[in-house]
């Protein structure tokens, strides 16, 4: 059973960023799978490094775009970027040194930040970039 259910209070009205937000969803929804299974452990590290790859490509598009855009909220959103890349960056750390206590609070984390982030943050984005052209 998935831990989250993309559904329309998660769109952000442009397809592009709809996708890659379904994708994240995917990748925390396998880590969560796995934890049922009691395999947590064993495929965080498989969903941080999955994470860091996916997220850099997307946070670069949906940042470009509201570049474009000329976004006013950018630097902000930037920095909500920058401070998830940090937190996922220490959790692959603690994981190597043996210092990550358990899977769950990788999931708390990411299942919270995602969702709040999203329905949020990115949500604010979307009237403006479909008023620049941006669907």
């Amino acid at each position: 059973m998935a831990l989250v259910t993309w559904d329309k209070s998660y769109s952000v009205s442009v397809q592009k960023f709809d996708a890659q937000h379904q994708k994240l969803f995917a990748l925390l929804n396998e880590l969560h799978d796995a934890m049922q299974k009691g395999q947590g452990q064993a495929m965080v590290e498989n969903t941080l490094s999955a994470l860091s790859t996916y997220t850099l490509t997307h946070f670069r598009e949906e940042e470009e775009a509201l570049r474009k855009a000329n976004y006013p909220g950018l630097a902000a959103h930037q920095m909500e970027h920058k401070n998830f890349v940090n937190q996922v960056g220490q959790f692959a750390e603690q994981l190597k040194s043996g210092r990550l206590a358990s899977s769950i609070s990788v999931l708390i984390f990411l299942k919270d930040w995602l969702a709040k982030h999203i329905q949020q943050t990115d949500r604010a984005y979307g009237a403006y970039l479909n008023g620049h052209g941006i669907k």
